[in-house]
């Protein structure tokens, strides 16, 4: 009588694919009705965010203090740029870091529900940010293992897009411009799976 074999199929581990809303979708009647929104007074959407972003790369966005100055585009950690005189030079920190597969991927994270001058602004400040990242990778050749992530949700945020496709497209940045995601949730989980 013949023994009956086993055979074992090891595969190898893929990161589940996350239904996520469009940014095109997500008004504010969409935010208000998502069961993890509360007020927006709690850093709701980041959180939502965050997690989203810890499931897609199965590891933990870490804090950061790392901003760039917008004069000469160098990257550094400055937790409290406020405190020195030359405190408008930097921008905003970004909000998560991971370092994984020998890159940094450096997380810029918004969720830009509406219409309004407050929309526009924190737009407009997103696309200079986004900018200095651009311009920080053509003066740091080191940099070649760097890599932003701009979490553009919101259908404010879609609205625009395309003034951070402009930006993006500007001929100076074909070398490096692969390195910068601008886009939704919904679009960095297939940019990433890609990398």
């Amino acid at each position: 009588m013949e023994s009956s074999q086993i055979m074992e199929i090891h595969s190898p581990v893929i990161n589940p694919v996350i239904i996520i809303t469009q940014a095109s979708l997500q008004t504010k009647v969409w935010r208000k009705e998502c069961e993890w929104y509360n007020n927006g007074k709690h850093n709701e959407c980041e959180l939502y965010q965050r997690n989203i972003i810890n499931t897609i790369t199965s590891t933990t966005l870490a804090k950061s203090s790392v901003r760039i100055n917008v004069c000469d585009y160098r990257m550094q950690s400055n937790p409290t740029p406020m405190k020195r005189v030359d405190g408008f030079d930097w921008t905003e920190d970004f909000d998560g870091f991971i370092h994984l597969k020998e890159q940094n991927y450096y997380f810029n994270l918004k969720m830009v529900c509406g219409a309004g001058g407050a929309q526009t602004r924190t737009l407009r400040e997103v696309y200079h940010f986004i900018k200095s990242q651009l311009e920080h990778l053509l003066i740091s050749p080191e940099s070649h293992s760097v890599y932003f992530v701009n979490i553009l949700d919101g259908d404010a945020s879609h609205k625009v897009m395309s003034k951070f496709n402009y930006l993006i497209e500007l001929g100076k940045y074909n070398e490096i411009k692969n390195r910068v995601y601008i886009g939704d949730l919904h679009g960095f989980q297939q940019w990433f799976s890609n990398q």
